[in-house]
């Protein structure tokens, strides 16, 4: 959860503190930047939309290569992308009934 994040994070901080101060004796506090905190807001819907495009793709050129690895297509990731398609549709068709097997 957010809350459990973000103590996670005070906690290490903390945590880097107490080994410097121990190492080099003293105060040495640890302040958070301007950053940090807003890293610690929370993702905005922006961050979460490019988090999910960017699995989104990373999963679908991931199929793409192993299709191609699996057809023996070397390079050709038009065709391997044909191919996912294709399943893709086959999938949706017999999922509904519309096929016969």
């Amino acid at each position: 959860t957010w809350k459990y994040e973000r103590d996670s994070n005070f906690h290490l901080l903390n945590s880097v503190e107490k080994s410097l101060e121990r190492r080099f004796g003293g105060s040495i506090p640890i302040v958070p930047s301007e950053g940090f905190y807003e890293r610690m807001s929370g993702a905005s819907e922006k961050d979460i939309v490019h988090s999910g495009l960017d699995y989104t793709m990373e999963r679908a050129a991931r199929l793409m290569m192993k299709r191609a690895m699996e057809n023996n297509l070397g390079l050709d990731l038009r065709t391997a992308s044909f191919i996912c398609a294709i399943e893709k549709i086959f999938t949706s068709y017999a999922t509904a009934g519309l096929t016969f097997s």
